[in-house]
C-alpha cells in the first residue's frame, strides 16, 4: 500500500508540474496584445517602438499573386506560396550514342511572392512566414490518389516527363491569425515577423489563437485536478497505514504490559 501511495505522490507531482508549465504558457500567450483592427498597429508602435508582440488577424492578399495549377482539369488563381514534390524520369545517351542511362529524379520546388494581411482597415506585410509554427498546416497538402497510382505504374513502366506527388499552396483570401513581432522595415512598411525570443505562430481562421489559449487553460486545469486526486488518495493511504501502525504499536505495548503484570504478581 505504501508503494502505491509513493507512486500516486509521484504522479501528483508530475501532474502539478506539467499543469503549471501549461498554465505558464497560456498566461504568456494571453499577455500578448490582440489587435482588433490592423490600423491600430500604428498607434501601438508609437507607444512601444521595439519588441511589440501582437496577434493580428486578416485575409491573405498580394500585389503580385500567381496562378497555380492544382490538377490537370482545374486551375486556381491568387496564390502567394506553392510547394510541390515531383517525380521525373529521363533517359540519356552516352557520348557515342550507344548506352542509355535511365534514372528517376525527385524534385522539390517552392514558389512564393510577397504578401500581407488585410482586414479592410489596413494591411501588414508578413515576413518569412514559412518559419512560423503551423505554417505547414495552413498549406493543406494535397494528394491525388490517381496520381499516386500513376506514379507507382511509372516505376514499373518508366515514361518520359514528370508527375506531381504532393502539392501545397496558400491562396489569397485565406483567413489567418499570426502571432509575431510588429515593426517597420527600411521603407517604413508595417511588417509582422519572427520575434527574437517568443514563438512565431500562424493559425487558420480568426478565432483559432483564442481557442488555443482556452485549450491550454483547460488542459492545465485537467492536470491540476488529477494532481489533487492523486495527492488526496496518496495522503489517505498514508494516514490509514499510519493509524494502523500506531494501533499495532499501542496494542503490542498493552500486551507486553499485561505479560509483565502476570510475571510479577
Amino acid at each position: 500500500m505504501l508503494q502505491i501511495a509513493l507512486y500516486l505522490s509521484c504522479g501528483a507531482t508530475a501532474c502539478y508540474l506539467w499543469g503549471r508549465r501549461i498554465k505558464g504558457k497560456a498566461d504568456s500567450y494571453n499577455s500578448i496584445t490582440r489587435v482588433a483592427d490592423i490600423k491600430c498597429l500604428d498607434d501601438l508602435l508609437k507607444e512601444k517602438a521595439t519588441n511589440l508582440l501582437a496577434v493580428v488577424s486578416g485575409k491573405v492578399a498580394s500585389a503580385t499573386p500567381f496562378n497555380c495549377k492544382h490538377d490537370d482539369n482545374d486551375s486556381s488563381s491568387g496564390d502567394v506560396f506553392e510547394a510541390k514534390f515531383e517525380m521525373g524520369y529521363e533517359t540519356k545517351l552516352d557520348d557515342d550514342g550507344g548506352l542509355i542511362n535511365k534514372c528517376h529524379n525527385f524534385l522539390f520546388q517552392i514558389k512564393d511572392t510577397p504578401w500581407y494581411l488585410e482586414d479592410g482597415t489596413g494591411m501588414v506585410k508578413v515576413v518569412r512566414a514559412e518559419l512560423a509554427d503551423g505554417y505547414i498546416d495552413i498549406l493543406k497538402p494535397q494528394f491525388d490518389m490517381s496520381s499516386m497510382i500513376e506514379i507507382f505504374q511509372r516505376f514499373q513502366n518508366p515514361q518520359e516527363g514528370s508527375k506531381v506527388i504532393c502539392r501545397g499552396a496558400l491562396d489569397t483570401g485565406t483567413s489567418l491569425t499570426i502571432v509575431g513581432e510588429v515593426a517597420r522595415d527600411e521603407a517604413g512598411t508595417l511588417t509582422i515577423q519572427k520575434p527574437m525570443e517568443q514563438s512565431f505562430k500562424v493559425f487558420s481562421g480568426e478565432g483559432s489563437f483564442d481557442k488555443m489559449v482556452a485549450n491550454l487553460k483547460s488542459n492545465s486545469e485537467f492536470y491540476f485536478f488529477y494532481s489533487k486526486i492523486f495527492g488526496t488518495i496518496a495522503v489517505a493511504i498514508a494516514v490509514v497505514k499510519g493509524v494502523g501502525f500506531v494501533r499495532r504499536v499501542l496494542r503490542e505495548r498493552a500486551e507486553n504490559a499485561d505479560s509483565d503484570n502476570e510475571d510479577n504478581p
